[in-house]
């Protein structure tokens, strides 16, 4: 395990270090200069300077990353040049929204698929899995902006269920919370769910046809306990590492949700960073998302040997 652990770390480190450089330096590809798109065009030439200066404009890309990374090793995560807000405050208000918002969505997903995908399975051909089937293919081919603003169009314009006025807390009360809160996370979760629910029928119609389902099934053991105790668990690696992969897709889509539904998420931040060219909050904020994915993907690998005791044992 601590070998695993390690390798994982020096994983995380070689990951960090090529995604935060080759972003950096698409960064630097983008036309003008960085200090009049900040200070606007009445900026004078003495103000451009010291901008520059601040910000390293002059040195190479390597050197400008380099320094980048010997700041933030040290605490410095940087500031906005033009609010003054810190990296750290800017994140702490929005990473609640962008979590809650993808951890809704997977429970959505996952809540559905996984008792549809079950039956649909083990129902081959009939009514259930040709509906359930043909709604997966309906909602894969569907734009997440184009759902995003059918639902806010009729159950926000029209029906007047829903708010879109912003984020508000768990603290200001569940109806409150749920209200600005359920549709993004049905429109996030529509991508997600119908990737989930395919892999699961696919593995489940393999898993049905394995000789300990015969023997279970000559036990007479109901169905319910056939599918849930010897079916579902072999069936679930494609689920999982699926899952692992979508975790960083649903992330793509939440900078469009977020935008839809005017949470000022995580993703929200990171478009109006690089629109400003705050390319320093913009590196700490990607090395952050890419030390996320790679922790997700070590929990994944972990769940391996939950699932299968033969990875565990090896």
């Amino acid at each position: 395990m601590l070998r695993f652990l390690g390798m994982r770390l020096a994983q995380l480190v070689v990951v960090v270090l090529a995604v935060t450089l080759l972003f950096y330096w698409l960064l630097n590809l983008l036309p003008g200069n960085p200090c009049v798109a900040v200070l606007g065009a009445g900026a004078t030439p003495d103000q451009i300077g010291e901008c520059e200066r601040d910000r390293n404009l002059g040195d190479p890309v390597l050197v400008q990353w380099a320094k980048w990374g010997t700041d933030t090793l040290t605490g410095d995560l940087g500031k906005s040049y033009l609010t003054g807000r810190s990296f750290g405050e800017a994140v702490g208000n929005a990473l609640p929204r962008t979590l809650l918002l993808l951890g809704y969505s997977q429970v959505l997903a996952l809540g559905v698929a996984i008792p549809l995908g079950l039956w649909a399975g083990y129902r081959q051909g009939k009514a259930v899995d040709k509906i359930a089937s043909g709604g997966a293919f309906v909602a894969l081919s569907m734009p997440v902006f184009v759902l995003g603003m059918v639902l806010i169009l009729v159950f926000t314009v029209y029906l007047g269920w829903f708010e879109l006025g912003g984020y508000r807390p768990i603290s200001s009360g569940l109806v409150a919370h749920a209200k600005v809160m359920l549709l993004p996370s049905i429109t996030l979760a529509a991508g997600l769910l119908p990737v989930y629910l395919r892999l699961l029928r696919t593995d489940v119609i393999d898993t049905l046809q394995e000789d300990f389902v015969g023997t279970a099934r000559a036990k007479g053991l109901p169905v319910r306990h056939v599918l849930l105790r010897h079916v579902l668990r072999p069936s679930s690696f494609t689920l999982l590492t699926v899952f692992g992969i979508q975790a960083a897709q649903a992330m793509n889509a939440a900078i469009v949700v977020e935008f839809l539904f005017d949470l000022d998420g995580v993703g929200s931040l990171l478009v109006s960073w690089v629109a400003a060219r705050e390319f320093l909050l913009v590196q700490t904020l990607v090395a952050v998302i890419a030390v996320a994915f790679v922790a997700v993907a070590t929990v994944v690998d972990l769940l391996y040997a939950v699932l299968d005791p033969r990875v565990r044992r090896r």
